[in-house]
């Protein structure tokens, strides 16, 4: 509806005309420019921008009306009632008006560009600026806000912006009065810039950025690049520094140290070579100073000496190939929404950094531009995106079919859209104007999930113009609409498998360079891939590395917890029709920036150095995996040797290991016995402070089995067993244990020992787990074939005596209704003399099974069995492909503290790689052990209650503690989002075999 019709004449609302209008997309600001903050003459430039005369911070509350439709506004808002504060910066959904909306693809309006509902809600917020003229210009700059704004100044229209994740300037001076001034500002959830914002993400509205007042002299720097390039020797360095609307007194400082002073006026720019740089890196993000000094204000920037280029279809930065130990980054919290303070961005920098992340994607909009300072001083590198996805184009192209008028290249229907031409050229120049001058941008992205038309060409023209000096992405150049090899830098691709990547470098067509640019989908319990990613990126220059997707999980809060913590949500948690559920809980950390153990993961694997066996007993070589620091510079080393269960030896040591290259430890402790289990740990530490960990602190280890022996797992020798049999079970009795085996199900019914029952249900054989994340899409097919509640069928039973042992044997099947078994099996228990028993089980499945989660046998024990203690991997939850962060030791642990509480309950933490397992009570212990590494997982709760609850806080526990011990455990992978598990990952069907060994005692030293 056009609100000009009706609206009275000339009232401020009559002016709001523009949110339907693509050619329309600003008025009254103030062309794009490089971000910075003027300071006034005297001031120290480079302090924090709150310190400067010239910068008045608006945030705070400010007045706010809600609508529901824009459409109700009053002609003149500007001078309504009164009504309710509300934070600047915020989401309005965090101060109770309408409603969060998680949406992944699927536009949350109908799909009719560049139109979107009449009843569009609307937030008016109002505040007071007390101004008096000094000669000084007021320019207005809100850096994000979503979708769109319309400005008023009194009752005047001042302007009107889109695209919410950029900064808009407005010089409002002519528009003020002396005195008490009020600002009125509309914001209007969606716009035509709706369609293209389309990003995976809370749909949040608001002034969501930080809001100021800049004061500045009529004749001023309008824009400045500050271009720190290299010589090609790579020792030298030549500053650039142009200038627009006026000239500048220019001074390059080192420290305090001054380099170089000139001047620099429009079209004359200001040129000094720099002999002996320090280069800027993420390992030494070493910034020099370059101070401009005008007749009324300073301005101070930081800039880095780098280079970046493509040389051979090799990446490299400073005449060094590197890849990206990235990930993804959203700006997400879940008390705050898409608010993100600078102290929050910089708490998730440090946290990215002590994890050994160097770079990071912003996903899929430019963040605020302090966010980029951090990254410069800190040390990450940056793939800058533009505030462009149009993604939900595709879902919306579906009705005409793969092969009718759009198919699958109906994801380019925006941006192939003549009306958004202009659209789509604003955001990339937005981008590129305002961080051209931050080192840390190594790439400029054009956006997400777009499709390719002419004007994404144009737009990477434009920015090979505006800035050489830097490289282009975009995914993706061939899977969607076969994009130009011409225009972009690299190949960037999803979640593509390891195959895939080998076949990419077979490609005698393709040159490029490879960007993973969304890898390793972090989606619960994961990702359980990224070692092999890792790998994979070490034996090829071409390949740049990738960004995991992504850092944080998306949840937002839906009441409270008796304990007061909040309860968190996700999509379909707050009303919404379209919703696309669990999808957002995909990240690194959880949502106040607890680690998953996912991150932990990605640490070990992106460590920065990595310790392997030489030829010699005893020798180990230290591998460097940086690309400019020697490693014995930064970090100390210290060892641990373990024989069997115990640390025998303990050393430190400090080393020499250039970039790339590697240096050679003498551990003397470490010689093979024979027999015996030896290991040796090397850890490494900082060895001194930093920006973003303390001296000590350890930055990661290796762990290397030098010897591992078969675990025997074997009786031990013993006396008679007593057996008595009936109809429907089996006794068998030794050694003070009775074992009890029901011949309906071919079951463990109960263990007795010493008059105490150790089982509150039969223990059973194990098919099924709750399903992760990265099992969705495996969940019907378990369920289907009821892997779950299935039904046994007995053939027979027999019982065999020896004279030191009795065996007891069931043949029998698994299945349910209408269907045949899926599993076909013969079980045999056998009775030790000495009270042990051993359950083993060979299994064949059905062609129908074409993934088995689990295969093992699960307990269910009292309570009172609360303590677990473990040879194996800890001491944190590992899978056979998510193990890097845990290490072979020997752990103890409390049945109610091993639970990793995803907020989405599934399948978490087993332990692979065990020798034993004993769960003890005071009283009682059973040990079980196996021939073979097996996994086990102890828990309070059923996998039922996890696979059939939605929140953590739905959570109940059982009356007894579940305890699974499994000869097999598939891989959790990430396909979820990325490739199905790889098969080596698998469990290996269709035959599989189990052997373990039950041991009991009264206490558990003795199990």
């Amino acid at each position: 509806m056009d609100l000009s019709m009706i609206a009275k004449p000339g009232s401020p609302k009559s002016h709001m005309v523009y949110h339907e209008n693509p050619k329309t997309l600003h008025i009254g600001t103030l062309p794009p420019h490089c971000y910075f903050i003027p300071f006034e003459p005297g001031q120290d430039a480079f302090g924090e921008r709150e310190t400067s005369e010239r910068f008045t911070l608006l945030n705070g509350e400010w007045d706010f009306r809600y609508y529901g439709s824009v459409i109700d506004l009053e002609d003149d808002f500007t001078n309504a009632a009164p009504g309710k504060p509300i934070p600047v910066p915020s989401n309005w959904q965090f101060s109770g008006y309408d409603a969060p909306q998680y949406t992944n693809v699927r536009y949350p309006i109908p799909f009719d560009p560049p139109y979107v509902p009449d009843d569009v809600p609307a937030g008016v917020y109002r505040r007071n600026y007390t101004y008096l003229p000094d000669g000084m210009r007021r320019i207005l700059t809100f850096e994000g806000v979503d979708s769109c704004l319309y400005l008023y100044i009194g009752e005047k229209f001042a302007g009107y912006t889109q695209v919410s994740h950029a900064s808009a300037s407005f010089d409002v001076t002519d528009y003020l009065t002396e005195g008490e001034n009020r600002i009125t500002a509309v914001v209007l959830k969606w716009c035509d810039g709706t369609y293209l914002e389309d990003q995976d993400k809370f749909r949040l509205s608001g002034i969501f950025r930080d809001v100021y007042m800049l004061s500045r002299p009529a004749v001023r720097l309008t824009n400045y690049r500050a271009s720190a390039a290299l010589v090609p020797d790579i020792q030298s360095g030549t500053l650039t520094v142009s200038v627009e609307g006026t000239q500048a007194q220019v001074t390059l400082k080192d420290g305090e140290t001054v380099l170089a002073r000139g001047k620099a006026a429009p079209g004359q720019p200001f040129f000094v070579k720099v002999p002996q740089i320090r280069l800027w890196s993420a390992e030494d993000p070493y910034l020099y100073r370059v101070l401009l000094e005008i007749a009324d204000e300073v301005i101070g920037e930081e800039v880095g000496f780098r280079s970046v280029c493509i040389e051979n279809g090799v990446f490299k930065v400073n005449g060094r190939h590197i890849f990206f130990r990235g990930v993804n980054r959203h700006d997400s919290y879940p008390d705050t929404g898409s608010c993100a303070s600078r102290e929050r961005m910089l708490a998730d920098l440090h946290l990215m950094k002590r994890h050994n992340i160097n770079a990071v994607r912003t996903s899929h909009y430019p963040n605020a531009p302090e966010f980029y300072r951090l990254c410069d001083r800190l040390g990450l590198y940056v793939i800058d995106e533009a505030d462009l996805e149009c993604h939900g184009s595709l879902e919306a192209s579906e009705h005409f079919g793969r092969e009718g008028l759009w198919g699958f290249t109906g994801i380019a229907r925006v941006v192939s859209d003549e009306r958004f031409r202009e659209a789509v050229l604003d955001r990339i120049e937005l981008l590129v104007k305002r961080d051209i001058n931050r080192p840390c941008v190594l790439i400029w992205s054009l956006g997400n999930e777009s499709g390719w038309s002419r004007f994404m060409e144009e737009a990477a023209e434009y920015i090979r113009k505006t800035d050489p000096t830097r490289l282009i992405h975009y995914e993706s150049t061939v899977s969607l609409d076969g994009t130009s090899d011409r225009t972009l830098d690299f190949v960037s691709k999803m979640y593509p498998s390891i195959p895939a990547i080998r076949d990419f470098l077979a490609d005698p067509n393709e040159k490029r360079p490879l960007i993973l640019c969304e890898y390793c989908h972090a989606m619960g319990n994961g990702p359980g891939d990224p070692e092999d990613y890792r790998t994979l990126f070490a034996e090829n220059d071409r390949l740049c590395g990738g960004f995991v997707w992504e850092w944080c999980d998306h949840a937002l809060p839906i009441g409270k917890n008796p304990d007061g913590n909040a309860r968190l949500g996700y999509g379909g948690d707050f009303g919404e029709r379209l919703h696309d559920g669990n999808f957002c809980m995909d990240g690194l950390v959880y949502p106040d920036r607890t680690p998953h153990t996912g991150l932990l993961e990605i640490k070990q694997v992106y460590r920065p150095v990595r310790v392997s066996q030489t030829a010699e007993e005893g020798i180990f070589a230290v591998l460097n995996c940086m690309d400019f620091t020697d490693a014995g510079a930064w970090l100390d080393g210290s060892y641990a040797v373990t024989r069997g269960n115990t640390v025998t030896a303990r050393g430190s040591f400090s080393f020499s290991a250039k970039p790339g290259s590697s240096c050679e430890i003498t551990v003397p402790e470490a010689k093979k016995p024979a027999g015996a289990f030896l290991s040796v740990t090397f850890r490494f530490s900082a060895k001194k402070d930093t920006l973003w960990c303390r001296k000590g602190e350890e930055v990661c280890f290796d762990q290397l089995i030098l010897c591992n022996p078969p675990q025997k797992a074997l009786p031990l020798p013993g006396g008679s067993v007593l057996y008595r049999e009936e109809p429907l079970q089996i006794i068998a009795e030794a050694g003070g244990t009775r074992f009890f085996f029901d011949r309906r199900t071919g079951s463990l019914s109960q263990i007795c020992h010493e008059n105490k029952d150790l089982l509150v249900k039969p223990a059973a054989l194990n098919f099924f787990r709750a399903p992760t994340d990265n099992d969705r899409s495996l969940k019907r097919e378990w369920q289907a074939l009821h892997l779950h509640d299935y039904t046994v069928k007995v053939y027979d039973t027999a019982v065999t005596p020896f004279s030191d042992r009795t065996e007891i044997t069931a043949s029998l099947s698994f299945g349910w209704a209408f269907r045949e078994p899926f599993a076909r099996a013969e079980m045999r228990y056998t009775v030790c003399g000495s009270g042990e028993l051993r359950v083993q089980c060979d299994a064949e499945f059905s062609p129908d099974v074409s993934f088995l989660p689990r295969f093992g046998l699960r307990f269910f024990l009292p309570k009172t069995m609360q303590t677990v203690e473990y040879f194996g991997s800890g001491p944190f939850e590992s899978y056979v492909d998510k193990h890097r962060a845990s290490h072979i030791a020997r752990f103890t642990s409390a049945f109610d503290t091993m639970h990793e509480d995803y907020i989405r309950p599934q399948e978490n933490s087993s332990h692979c790689f065990c020798r034993y397992v004993t769960v003890s009570s005071p009283e009682s212990a059973l040990r079980i052990e196996s021939p073979k590494p097996f996994s086990f997982n102890a828990s309070p709760y059923t996998q039922e209650e996890l696979t059939e609850k939605c929140h953590n806080f739905e959570l109940e526990r059982a009356p007894y503690h579940t305890l699974c011990v499994d000869a097999y455990m598939a891989g959790v992978g990430s396909a979820s989002c990325g490739p199905a598990l790889a098969p080596e990952y698998r469990v290996p069907l269709p035959r599989l075999s189990m052997d373990f060994l039950l041991r009991l005692s009264d206490t558990a030293e003795n199990a």
